[in-house]
């Protein structure tokens, strides 16, 4: 079974080694997270998100660069996975409500 992933939308800061940036949450899941970002940050390297009291520590695996910014994949670690009892973004969207899965391509 797929872990349950949810669209939301919340500003966190994301910092790194040479590094901090003020992000976009735009889905999260037990494993990692989808954000929007205005600045590169390259793959591989360990990172952590922040909110309020929350921490979430991992790694970059994919930033990929658009018209609108750079959409960033993180994978966390197994010492800090995400549910919605340790997080609850502002603005948050169970997928698996609303039937089909929007992103997913046909």
């Amino acid at each position: 079974m797929e872990a349950p992933r949810y669209l939301c939308s919340q500003l966190v800061k994301l910092s790194w080694k040479e590094g901090a940036a003020i992000v976009n949450l735009e889905e999260i899941q037990p494993g990692g997270a989808v954000l929007e970002s205005e600045v590169d940050v390259p793959v591989g390297l360990a990172a952590e998100i922040r909110c309020g009291n929350a921490f979430f520590a991992g790694k970059i695996t994919r930033a990929v660069q658009h018209e609108l910014g750079v959409r960033i994949e993180m994978e966390f670690s197994p010492l800090t996975p995400w549910s919605i009892e340790r997080f609850h973004p502002e603005h948050l969207l169970d997928v698996s409500e609303i039937g089909d899965d929007p992103t997913e391509s046909p």
